[in-house]
C-alpha cells in the first residue's frame, strides 16, 4: 500500500474580540498541528491581526492587569491593587508560568519556601483573596479541581520586569 499526500482544507469561522484575533488564531493552529501529530504541518490563519509586537504601541490595548516588578506593584485597569507579600509573589509566579497547572504543594514550596507536604487551605485562601482584589469579573486564575491553579489567558496580564526608562530633559 502506498501513501500519497493530499491537501485538506478546514474552514472554521469564529467571532472573537479584535484584540485577541492573533492569539486565538495562533492557539488554534498549534492545537491542530499537535492533534494531527504533524510537526511540519503548514498552516495559514486568514484574517488574523499582525503579531502584537508589530502593532504600534499607541494601537495596542493594555491588559487589565500590570505587574510592575521593580516596584513590586500590581495595577488593575491603572489602579493600584494593594497585595500582601505572599499574594504578590503567588500572582507573579502564576503569571510568569502560564499554561501550567501548579499543584498546591509545589506552590507552597516555591512561594512559601516550605518543603513538607501541607494539607492546609492556605493556597486556596490566598487565591480567593487575589481574585477578590483583582476583581471577581477577571478570569485570570483558573482552578483545576483537586489539583491546583493555572493562568491560561496571558492577554489579561503584562509583566514589566524593568522600570521604565526616564527621559532626561
Amino acid at each position: 500500500m502506498t501513501s500519497t499526500n493530499t491537501s485538506l482544507t478546514v474552514v472554521l469561522q469564529l467571532t472573537v474580540p479584535a484584540e485577541r484575533v492573533y492569539t486565538v488564531g495562533a492557539q488554534l493552529a498549534e492545537a491542530i498541528r499537535s492533534a494531527a501529530e504533524l510537526p511540519g504541518l503548514q498552516m495559514t490563519v486568514h484574517g488574523a491581526a499582525p503579531a502584537p509586537e508589530l502593532v504600534p504601541t499607541r494601537l495596542r490595548r493594555e491588559p487589565p492587569v500590570r505587574i510592575l516588578c521593580a516596584q513590586r506593584r500590581v495595577l488593575r485597569d491603572g489602579q493600584n491593587v494593594p497585595l500582601t507579600r505572599l499574594e504578590y509573589d503567588l500572582l507573579l509566579f502564576l503569571c510568569r508560568n502560564p499554561g501550567q497547572v501548579h499543584r498546591r504543594d509545589a506552590l507552597m514550596a516555591t512561594v512559601w519556601k516550605l518543603s513538607a507536604p501541607y494539607r492546609t487551605r492556605t493556597i486556596d485562601v490566598h487565591i480567593r483573596r487575589l481574585r477578590r482584589k483583582l476583581g471577581d469579573d477577571l478570569p485570570l486564575i483558573n482552578t483545576v479541581r483537586g489539583v491546583g491553579y493555572r493562568v491560561d489567558d496571558v492577554d489579561l496580564v503584562r509583566i514589566d520586569e524593568e522600570p521604565p526608562v526616564r527621559q532626561s530633559a
